[in-house]
């Protein structure tokens, strides 16, 4: 579906709406469905304590750390748009580059994280 609108839209604004959209819609599922079956089982399985404990943590160097690097993809998309006339299209290699740097920032938000979670990291934080 966003193939398809990034297509037939000139600015690729639909796209980025839908892809937006199915980003945000896998999020609350993703975190709602396994919470409420975690819930369910811990109320009513006869081994359950008949509560569902989170020790509480910190968020605060998680979303420190998604705002910078969500920071710097926005940039980089603004510069795109600048100098190449668009956030979609170009060369292949371009195109191919931009979308490993793109990854590079998922990866290094996921193993900073995990190491901070696990303590390995800025733990105080």
């Amino acid at each position: 579906a966003s193939r398809l609108a990034t297509l037939h839209d000139e600015h690729a604004d639909a796209a980025i709406g839908n892809i937006t959209g199915s980003n945000s819609v896998n999020v609350f599922l993703g975190l709602g469905i396994p919470w409420i079956i975690g819930a369910l089982y811990h109320r009513y399985a006869p081994s359950g304590k008949g509560q569902y404990d989170v020790p509480a943590g910190s968020l605060a160097f998680s979303v420190a750390l998604f705002s910078c690097l969500a920071g710097i993809a926005i940039i980089t998309l603004l510069l795109r748009r600048a100098f190449a006339g668009g956030e979609l299209g170009g060369s292949r290699k371009s195109t191919r580059l931009l979308s490993l740097f793109f990854v590079s920032l998922w990866v290094i938000y996921i193993l900073l994280a995990s190491l901070n979670d696990k303590g390995k990291f800025m733990s105080g934080i």
